[in-house]
């Protein structure tokens, strides 16, 4: 059974405030010159799939913060990944 449009909507902005409380650890808030994270959600390939969830985030710090980026923005996504993956299996419970 798939989970109504309403219900992908909640699981994604999970999976985006997952994302932003990750990086928003690492980083002071004053320190993000910009913060984009776009989760969606597609019908799954194969008989029998679900959903597969993407997220993609894009990270510009000033200048003066010395951290790795991308591992930044990988470390991100997983979170809200992980946080989608929750999200999804409390829905077939």
């Amino acid at each position: 059974m798939a989970a109504p449009p309403a219900d992908l909507a909640a699981v994604c902005a999970s999976g985006e405030a997952a994302a932003r409380r990750c990086v928003l650890s690492k980083v002071d808030r004053s320190l993000v010159r910009s913060l984009d994270i776009v989760v969606s959600a597609e019908k799954g390939k194969g008989k029998g799939k679900g959903k597969d969830f993407s997220v993609d985030v894009s990270i510009d710090l000033d200048p003066v913060v010395d951290i790795d980026i991308e591992a930044l923005a990988d470390e991100a996504a997983e979170a809200a990944l992980s946080e989608i993956d929750l999200k999804m299996k409390g829905q077939k419970a």
